[in-house]
């Protein structure tokens, strides 16, 4: 009997199942799909006519530079690819060294002889050009077509070059500012002398040996020079209907362009990459977004993983983190100010300020989507820059953030006043903020209301994008409305130093004598939100308004 039992278990056994197959490994993703509102008209996002917010995107990701700027748009120099050294500060001389090894994605070296063309390009060295009034060009020849003027403070000597050392040297005119970030490296000049129909050699003989352009005494232009400005002005652009051939995008960083469709741009690595922002990723894709709620669509559908998306409003933001994105919310370099004009009484500049309860006004507009805003306090900069910001606050001559309505009737002995306000009443911030500022103002006596389209009005409510660079905000925001009694004193002040760390003390000073004069108020600033799918790893937030999130070398795809 025991025995058939056991005969009968070993039958048994036999016929079990065997043992399940192992389930396949999961594929691991190893590229993410970046969302960006706009159209790819250039690769050449330097230009006038490329200077727009998508082509600058694809800019951050193909053009590796000596420094780019961090999420709080502060400079990051770019230790991979070279240095730039501060050799001497009277006469201002700055030095320039690339490592030998690296080379642009077709192959070619990358060399102090595209860091020239790169000088050639910023400087204006050559122009001679004279414009109007209106800015148009009245006599002489502007060569590169450039988004950003020529800054009369950056003027330099004809570069020094060392090919045994590997070093581009300037000499600037007089103490510039913001001499590190003047980066030179620009289109490749290969490519450019190439489109333009001239030999390098013959383009960098001319960026040698042409005479300095003189306004005063225009010449005809040099036609070597010419070609390569035309070429460079134009000749990256993306004419509308048309597919570029992938293998004419040379780009130096650690991307090549693989493919190109009318909404997409498809990225690999590349292996020739020898720098420091060697991306986790093997692939990356751009998609373009006719706009923002376009952009937002494809986040909800899981079809983009990473997107600036720009000032979310309460419902865009629960639906989007219940959806399981993280969605990184903060301050942003446009700011709303109420700037006076040269014109308005020094009373009622005086009243209009201490009406104004900032705190309260910022909480009604900022508190539902970003509950930590605080007013804004200074002309020059807002919490964009991050700690640069919280520097110069500190002792720069900043009002309290809350009203004193009693102050304000007595710096106007009680007596009423009107105060006339232009503002873009299509602007949804703006909107908010008039209103407020009427009902504030209206305590202390001041009538505040809308500017008709044939006043002049007293003061305006408007945007400013601030720089990241003290320097440049503070010229911009100097030629806008009134000044202190010596605003302007201290900015050619300014301008003369070359440590960060005097530029700041300048700065504060320059507040404080806004602040003094009652110049205008600063009001807040427009808030931004970076969006990345669940899983993403390494993305961080940017200030930059419809910028791309610094850092792409850190990001990485959702383990499974």
């Amino acid at each position: 009997m025991i025995a058939l039992l056991v005969a009968a278990g070993l039958a048994l056994a036999g016929c079990s199942a065997a043992d399940p197959a192992p389930e396949p490994a999961k594929e691991q993703r190893t590229s993410l799909t970046v969302g960006v509102v706009g159209s790819l008209t250039s690769f050449n996002a330097a230009s006038a006519t490329g200077d727009t917010a998508a082509n600058r995107a694809v800019s951050a990701l193909l053009d590796e530079k000596l420094g780019s700027l961090d999420g709080n748009l502060q400079v990051v120099p770019n230790n991979g690819l070279g240095r730039i050294t501060r050799v001497e500060g009277d006469p201002l001389t700055v030095s320039y060294e690339l490592f030998s090894d690296r080379v642009w994605s077709d192959g070619t070296p990358v060399t102090l002889d595209d860091l020239l063309f790169g000088w050639a390009v910023t400087s204006h060295f050559f122009d001679d050009a004279t414009y109007d009034a209106n800015g148009q060009l009245v006599s002489g020849t502007r060569y590169f077509d450039t988004a950003l003027p020529a800054d009369p403070n950056a003027r330099t000597t004809r570069p020094r070059l060392d090919r045994a050392n590997d070093t581009l040297t300037l000499t600037y005119d007089q103490p510039f500012a913001d001499w590190n970030r003047q980066w030179l490296l620009d289109r490749p000049v290969h490519v450019v002398a190439q489109r333009a129909g001239v030999s390098v050699k013959d383009l960098l003989t001319a960026i040698l040996t042409v005479p300095e352009g003189d306004p005063q005494a225009p010449v005809a232009p040099n036609p070597v020079l010419a070609a390569a400005a035309q070429a460079w002005n134009t000749g990256f652009d993306v004419a509308p209907g048309t597919t570029p051939d992938p293998a004419g995008v040379v780009s130096s960083g650690p991307w090549t362009v693989s493919e190109i469709t009318a909404d997409t741009l498809q990225l690999a690595r590349r292996d020739s990459y020898q720098g420091a922002h060697f991306p986790g990723l093997e692939g990356l894709t751009v998609r373009f977004f006719p706009d923002r709620a376009a952009q937002l669509s494809a986040l909800e559908a899981g079809t983009v993983d990473v997107a600036n998306v720009g000032d979310l409003d309460v419902a865009e933001q629960k639906t989007l983190t219940d959806a399981g994105f993280t969605v990184q919310v903060g301050p942003t370099s446009e700011t709303l100010q109420l700037r006076f004009a040269t014109t308005t009484a020094s009373d009622l500049r005086q009243a209009t300020t201490l009406s104004l309860d900032r705190s309260s006004l910022v909480q009604d507009v900022l508190g539902a989507v970003r509950p930590n805003a605080q007013p804004l306090q200074s002309f020059l900069s807002s919490p964009a820059t991050g700690q640069l910001y919280n520097d110069l606050v500190s002792g720069n001559g900043a009002p309290g953030t809350g009203a004193d309505v009693n102050a304000a009737r007595s710096a106007l002995n009680d007596r009423a006043a009107v105060l006339r306000v232009a503002y873009d009443t299509t602007d949804p911030t703006s909107s908010l903020v008039f209103p407020r500022i009427v009902s504030m103002a209206a305590k202390a006596g001041i009538a505040v209301r809308a500017a008709t389209a044939t006043e002049i009005p007293d003061a305006t409510l408007s945007w400013v994008g601030e720089d990241e660079s003290l320097y440049r905000s503070a010229r911009d925001r100097i030629a806008e409305g009134i000044d202190g009694g010596d605003t302007q004193e201290l900015f050619d002040d300014l301008t003369t130093h070359t440590d960060p760390v005097d530029v700041l003390s300048e700065a504060k000073l320059i507040d404080r004598s806004l602040f003094a004069a009652y110049a205008g108020v600063p009001l807040l600033e427009r808030t931004g939100a970076v969006v990345s799918a669940a899983g993403v790893g390494g993305v961080t937030y940017t200030s930059e308004p419809n910028g791309l999130p610094p850092a792409f070398w850190t990001w990485s795809p959702p383990q499974s």
